[in-house]
């Protein structure tokens, strides 16, 4: 087999934090980068990092760590490759951005990451295509199945980009190869959250076939769980490894040592007038759809935390594609006709652009009538990408 990198989809989890992570204070990527040889840096999506950013992805990985990151979502989500919206040089501004880590070759590849509702068109690919840097190599991820025939498999070994081979629950698993790398993307197949999954044994199997065969035709594959909740990437990432042969020890003891926690954790429910706390697979008491919708959007600790909330919220009627709310001092707006969520609090400004719900977010949720909150909820799961999450600015 040719080389086999694989990883997770970002590595700075609080919910990691004793399934992974020894405690809080631990250095996160330092860590990590012990354990496994890459990582998606999927936080590019979201902004462009500051250099000072990047200059600690390099102090913090030893040599022969690579990374991968994916392009910011002003370029393939809100100006969807489009040349003419001057996406060069948003193109470029990241580019530079990244030159830190290209220079000394601990950035192997870049994603392209089509928004869903992006359809084939193989002349705005192209153009595209046409503005990529030579030095750099580029990997592109389909959302959409129009894209899956042999015109678009042509175009991409033509302008050497690798297709993302995918397992998601709405597009093929086809392992497609077009260049020279492979790039696997496993998103997981939750519900009413991909990512809040956790795979079997037997889910993963067949992939040891398809990752063999691959490597066969490649030099190298690079690939990734992003089903990131409660550390079940890591748990099925090591799994991986070790049943393709190429765990290492300490891979082999974290895999274990992962897996015993995750198996043993049971979160202690005490009664409360609403939702009950978030439960992991171990449990075995049924959840209310609210709860699972808002699994995919808050970690348990925010969630907990906005269960315990006791203030009243006040709701502004009127607009039925508006939900505005007060709660305490703060205001929440979730804005359905041009998919934006704004809120004010610290912690929400902070962490918007990882793209989850803080404790006053979850609050306003629990509060709203159940159909409502279960519409605006399955909307934000299912195309989260389109979403912004923005702070408000008073």
């Amino acid at each position: 087999m040719g080389d086999i990198r694989l990883g997770t989809s970002g590595w700075s989890y609080k919910e990691w934090v004793g399934t992974f992570y020894p405690d809080n204070k631990t250095k996160k990527l330092s860590y990590y980068s012990k354990v496994f040889d890459t990582a998606e840096i999927n936080s590019t999506f979201y902004a462009y990092p500051s250099k000072g950013t990047v200059l600690g992805w390099v102090r913090y990985s030893p040599k022969g760590f690579v990374f991968t990151a994916k392009l910011p979502r002003l370029i393939t989500h809100e100006k969807r490759l489009d040349v003419k919206q001057g996406v060069k040089a948003d193109l470029y501004r990241f580019v530079e951005l990244m030159e830190p880590m290209q220079r000394i070759g601990k950035i192997s590849v870049l994603l392209i990451q089509l928004p869903p509702s992006l359809k084939k068109d193989l002349d705005l690919l192209e153009n595209f295509f046409g503005i990529l840097p030579e030095e750099l190599r580029f990997a592109i991820e389909f959302r959409h199945k129009t894209w899956w025939d042999d015109e678009t498999w042509k175009l991409l070994r033509e302008h050497r980009i690798a297709n993302t081979i995918l397992d998601e629950p709405l597009l093929p698993p086809e392992p497609v190869v077009t260049t020279d790398f492979a790039y696997i993307r496993w998103h997981g197949r939750g519900s009413s959250s991909w990512y809040n999954y956790r795979y079997s044994n037997d889910e993963l199997e067949p992939w040891i076939t398809k990752v063999k065969e691959v490597a066969a035709k490649t030099k190298v594959i690079y690939g990734y769980f992003n089903n990131h909740f409660h550390g079940y990437a890591v748990e099925n990432c090591l799994e991986v490894l070790e049943m393709l042969g190429v765990s290492t020890p300490q891979q082999a003891e974290t895999r274990k040592a992962v897996k015993q926690h995750l198996e043993n954790k049971v979160i202690q429910r005490k009664p409360t007038g609403t939702l009950a706390p978030f439960l992991t697979a171990a449990d075995t008491v049924s959840i209310s759809p609210i709860e699972e919708l808002l699994r995919g959007l808050m970690d348990s600790d925010r969630y907990r935390r906005a269960v315990g909330i006791s203030d009243e919220l006040s709701f502004e009627k009127g607009n039925p594609q508006l939900v505005k709310a007060r709660i305490r001092e703060y205001t929440v707006i979730v804005d359905l006709s041009e998919r934006v969520i704004l809120h004010d609090c610290t912690d929400w400004t902070k962490h918007a652009h990882e793209k989850t719900f803080c404790k006053h977010i979850g609050k306003v949720f629990l509060c709203l009538p159940e159909i409502e909150a279960k519409q605006i909820l399955n909307e934000i799961n299912s195309n989260k990408d389109l979403w912004q999450f923005l702070p408000l600015i008073r």
